[in-house]
């Protein structure tokens, strides 16, 4: 009988063969053995993600009211964590989300100077971090912290306690880590601080209006004639209606490499009760022949149908669609037309999906029908904007095998298949509210998961 020595395979083409795991999996693979543990432990702590949550909220999530209590063991975390930090060298990703305590100069310098991504929540120690000059992608404060428990509550939660963060100069921030910088995200009135040469360079650009204003618009303009390599534009929050006079008609010396474009407009129904005509012609223009499209969404709850049912033939005509995210209208109650326009509209290379609709107790089969004949669709999230979806999970599993996860409101579950049975692994809220990337299977899922 011929023996065969097991292959050896040098740690090299370990460190590949084992990058290509989901991120969902990688623990799994350290206690295997010496060599996979070694190489795992590099992928998971590749990335941090800490969150502080004080006042009141902090209090109700900890069980507790002794507000002295709460920032001692912050603090001695805080601590911890710092040290923590100086054995952490493969450290790419860092995330703060909070200000219950804010980021401070004694982990902001220990943060490794090869830092790529960082993303505050909090206050920033500008004097601690100005050694963080490798850093690519920058996500500044936002007020809009995490989803609301309420089910049907489909709005932005603004979050007060961060709103005085959000007014960091930017300029004293660029200065330090504009010389590598790929990705930013800044509120609309930041635009202005950042020097267009900084605009030449960007990738992704992701905008947050928190004021509801049109001061918040001035400079908007440079992003559209000056970024001319931005692939991925994110425009969310209360923007007022002028926003659209912004939008350029499609050419090739606006946005020409764009193939990521997420409009998540909030209602501002106390003073735009609809999607005005020439706002919304302003919006299809600008999305009228971009064959690089692959990632879209859209979130207009003031249009009406015959809008939508507009904008969908937009839609269908744009060929690299994988990727869709559409809110139809708080105001649009779905009946049978509509589901069916809505099941014909979905584009055939879709792997993932996120629809809001008014229910208002028509039937979805249509669309669970389409939805389920998608042959590359593996992320659905449907979300009902005013009250429940009448859909169980086991039947959108059964309808569409080739997903891995499914969305219901605020609810997500990896969809695991062994054989004819179904295993569903529910998330627990906590990692909903502070979802990353890391917590998808694929990165177009956690774009299309976001801001909802």
């Amino acid at each position: 009988m011929a023996y065969h020595q097991p292959v050896t395979l040098p740690p090299e083409i370990w460190n590949q063969i084992l990058s290509e795991i989901p991120r969902t999996q990688v623990s799994d693979f350290l206690g295997t053995c010496s060599l996979f543990h070694d190489i795992i432990v590099k992928f998971l702590f590749a990335s941090i993600k800490v969150y502080f949550i004080g006042s009141e909220t902090g209090l109700e999530m900890l069980n507790t009211s002794h507000v002295d209590w709460t920032e001692e063991i912050a603090m001695k975390l805080m601590i911890t964590l710092a040290n923590a930090l100086l054995f952490t060298p493969n450290l790419h990703t860092f995330r703060w989300i909070g200000n219950g305590p804010a980021l401070d100069n004694l982990v902001g310098e220990c943060l490794p100077d090869n830092l790529k991504k960082l993303v505050v929540q909090s206050s920033l120690p500008l004097e601690s971090i100005q050694h963080l000059r490798n850093v690519t992608s920058l996500h500044l404060p936002m007020p809009f912290f995490f989803p609301d428990d309420e089910e049907a509550h489909d709005r932005l939660v603004y979050d007060y306690s961060i709103q005085e963060y959000t007014q960091l100069f930017l300029g004293d921030i660029l200065h330090f880590v504009s010389p590598n910088l790929q990705s930013l995200r800044i509120t609309a009135i930041q635009v202005r601080d950042v020097p267009i040469r900084i605009f030449n360079t960007l990738i992704d650009l992701e905008i947050l209006s928190t004021l509801g204003n049109q001061e918040e618009l001035v400079g908007l303009d440079i992003v559209f004639h000056h970024a001319s390599n931005l692939q991925s534009l994110t425009l969310v929050g209360l923007f007022v209606p002028e926003i659209f006079s912004f939008l350029p008609p499609h050419s090739l010396a606006s946005l020409p490499l764009l193939t990521s474009f997420r409009f998540s407009w909030e209602d501002l129904s106390l003073v735009l009760d609809t999607v005005g005509e020439s706002e919304f012609q302003a919006l299809c223009r600008f999305l009228h022949g971009r064959s690089l499209i692959r990632r879209l969404y859209l979130r207009l709850p003031m249009m009406r149908w015959m809008q939508t049912s507009r904008l969908l033939s937009v839609i269908r005509d744009l060929p690299g669609i994988e990727v869709l995210g559409l809110h139809t209208g708080r105001d649009i109650l779905v009946d049978a037309d509509i589901i069916e326009t809505l099941a014909r509209s979905l584009p055939m290379k879709l792997h993932a999906l996120h629809i809001a609709i008014n229910w208002g107790g028509g039937n979805l089969l249509p669309l669970v029908d389409a939805i389920g004949k998608l042959p590359h669709l593996t992320f659905l999230h449907l979300y009902g904007v005013v009250v429940r979806l009448p859909i169980l999970l086991e039947d959108l599993a059964h309808e569409a095998p080739g997903l891995k996860m499914i969305g219901l409101n605020r609810a997500l579950w990896d969809i695991v298949r062994v054989g004819s049975e179904i295993i569903k692994n529910k998330y627990p809220r906590w990692r909903i509210k502070f979802c990353v990337e890391e917590d998808f299977l694929c990165a177009d899922d956690a774009w299309l998961f976001k801001y909802n």
